[in-house]
């Protein structure tokens, strides 16, 4: 196991000890309120867990020092999103230069990732898989917990802006619970894969 994830198991830690509690009720919450009030907590674990393992990942490839050369063409353009997005809806001549001239002197040095991941607080599976693009994660892997995830961002949803249509009980709580952890587990099992095979690097089959 690569320390990366090792690091991210401990980071997240904690994330057991509240799923625990969720389930627990200990404050003697009228229940169907409590089941309620579970869901944003379960969705804003699955998010966080999400940016955290994520982060954790980019910080460990910053450490790597790596230049454009010898990583993925998914890494390079990853690299680059803050100089993307300059383009965005102004395509002047000046702006351009400007981007261009940037983007030689990022390609000329050492790849820095940023930190930022952005969600869109609406972590969907197909936001997911924007976020897995990028090391080249097959989204196909979460196929067994996809729909309940986005059930999970639906029901979230729903709940904040006052819906209260949906029947949320202790049952589907910890069917919640059960299935984000199954997703953090995927989610940390490519990551190993990705790091113990250096699919990082433009010299694997993965480019």
């Amino acid at each position: 196991m690569h320390d990366v994830i090792n690091e991210i198991m401990e980071e997240n830690k904690w994330r057991e000890l509240e799923f625990a509690k969720i389930k627990k009720n200990s404050s003697q919450v009228e229940e169907s309120l409590w089941c309620r009030m579970c869901v944003p907590m379960i969705y804003a674990h699955w998010e966080g867990y999400v940016i955290s393992a994520v982060r954790i990942l980019l910080r460990y490839l910053n450490s790597l020092s790596l230049s454009p050369n010898e990583v993925t063409t998914h890494l390079i353009v990853t690299a680059l999103e803050d100089s993307y997005k300059t383009l965005s809806g102004n395509l002047s001549f000046q702006s351009r230069v400007k981007f261009t001239r940037n983007f030689r002197e990022q390609l000329g040095g050492k790849l820095v990732f940023g930190k930022k991941i952005d969600t869109k607080s609406n972590l969907t599976i197909e936001m997911l898989g924007e976020i897995c693009a990028r090391f080249q994660i097959d989204l196909k892997k979460f196929d067994d917990v996809s729909r309940d995830i986005n059930y999970l961002v639906s029901a979230r949803n729903a709940i904040a802006h006052g819906e209260n249509a949906r029947i949320i009980n202790r049952e589907k709580v910890n069917e919640l619970i059960e299935i984000a952890t199954r997703a953090f587990d995927i989610l940390l099992t490519e990551i190993d894969e990705y790091l113990q095979n250096e699919m990082y690097k433009n010299n694997t089959v993965h480019m």
